[in-house]
């Protein structure tokens, strides 16, 4: 698999398959990379980065309730592993790099899976 710079814009069925910290400029932030399967070419993998902070109104919180199915309650432990492997939807919208020269596919949401039904 490998990183997809430009996936079409839209809603694709995902699943979470790492996580990592990284130093961001605005503090300590996570990166959650998902990947799809958008047709038969192959999964792809892309990208989605929030702050560290875990609560209802964060990203990382909204992230982690989609793909959990659930808020995490006040005191309870959440882990990367809690999160990998679990499926979940990704809104994917196009973004530029702050130099304009750049246009690359990134995780606007995290939604729940879609209903069996």
């Amino acid at each position: 698999m490998k990183y997809q710079i430009l996936v079409h814009e839209g809603v694709f069925d995902a699943v979470v398959c790492d996580i990592r910290e990284l130093k961001g400029r605005h503090g300590s932030m996570v990166c959650i990379d998902f990947r799809l399967d958008p047709d038969e070419s192959g999964p792809i993998l892309v990208a989605g980065v929030a702050n560290r902070e875990l609560s209802s109104c964060t990203k990382l919180g909204r992230w982690v309730k989609a793909i959990l199915g659930r808020m995490p309650e006040v005191g309870e432990t959440v882990t990367f592993e809690d999160l990998l492997w679990k499926q979940c939807r990704v809104v994917i919208k196009h973004r530029k790099t702050p130099d304009g020269h750049m246009t690359y596919a990134s995780v606007a949401k995290v939604l729940a899976p879609a209903a069996p039904f």
